[in-house]
């Protein structure tokens, strides 16, 4: 792609930006946008393509090795949603989304992880350079990068990658999945009559989630979620209820025999977190009083 050249700004257009404010690219002169779109376009395309020699023709000579020491990822689609200028339009900032997979937890998800890019101008084109960030972007919201230890082997390796860029991504594993919270295991209803019991989801994470239960159906069972998705620092109830008239309706007499054990698994997204809770069914106590004791279910945890 051949290079486009940047025009002279007319002194009063200097002088009105002089100040290191930043501006957005509507109030851009068009001709120094056109430009830097040009360059970002040619460096977000390698990011699609994995062509990655042609995003190297528009990195400042003193990046290079940043450049090549970075991770490199690829993704379906790159736009660019947001720039702002500084330094009387010789630097810019760039937000660019790129929609693609984010792999956690052994599992694809498609999402659309938000991008940020530095540029400045180098005789009178633009180029990208590194600044170290200081957050990186996940799909749950922005994760804090503790800085370097200048003592640490490696410490001026840059890598924007967002699986790699932190020092200890198990440690960082661990805790996001330690932010989503379920409060029982067991779930204790009455198999004979109309009952209910109930847990709670927390998610303390910076996103939002998304609930999916999966369960054997019973006559006269039911699983009733307050929301499908839970948002950041929200907690959800789970009802469990056991309808005996319902059940009964369905199925006659049967509403009164032993329930069998269920198990239900609750799954979030997108951390592909499973929650496994038991469901245990109370028989009548008559009828529980003439089994063996070894037969009769557990007294529910207190």
């Amino acid at each position: 792609m051949k290079s486009l050249k940047l025009c002279l700004l007319p002194l009063s257009c200097i002088l009105a930006f002089c100040q290191d404010t930043p501006v957005p690219s509507e109030n851009a002169p068009p001709e120094i946008n056109q430009a830097l779109r040009a360059r970002v376009t040619q460096f977000y395309s390698a990011n699609i393509s994995g062509k990655w020699r042609d995003a190297f023709q528009v990195v400042a000579d003193d990046m290079q090795n940043q450049y090549l020491e970075a991770s490199k990822e690829t993704y379906d689609r790159c736009d660019t949603v947001k720039i702002t200028y500084t330094d009387n339009f010789t630097k810019a900032t760039v937000r660019e989304n790129c929609h693609g997979e984010y792999r956690w937890h052994n599992s694809h998800i498609p999402a659309t992880i938000p991008l940020t890019s530095t540029w400045k101008v180098v005789d009178g084109q633009w180029f990208w350079y590194f600044l170290k960030p200081t957050e990186v972007m996940t799909p749950w919201g922005l994760s804090t990068i503790p800085p370097d230890d200048p003592k640490a082997p490696g410490s001026t390796t840059v890598n924007t990658n967002i699986e790699t860029v932190l020092k200890d991504p198990a440690s960082m594993a661990r805790a996001i999945l330690s932010q989503i919270k379920v409060d029982k295991k067991e779930i204790h209803l009455l198999g004979y009559e109309t009952s209910k019991d109930e847990l709670h989801i927390s998610n303390t994470m910076p996103g939002t989630i998304s609930v999916l239960i999966n369960c054997a159906p019973l006559p006269g069972f039911h699983i009733k979620q307050a929301s499908a998705d839970i948002g950041p620092k929200e907690t959800s109830a789970i009802v469990f209820e056991y309808d005996a008239e319902e059940a009964k309706k369905q199925c006659g007499d049967c509403y009164k025999l032993p329930k069998p054990r269920l198990t239900a698994n609750i799954r979030i997204e997108p951390t592909a977190q499973i929650f496994s809770v038991k469901i245990t069914f109370a028989i009548p106590p008559e009828l529980e009083k003439q089994l063996p004791k070894e037969l009769r279910p557990p007294a529910p945890k207190q």
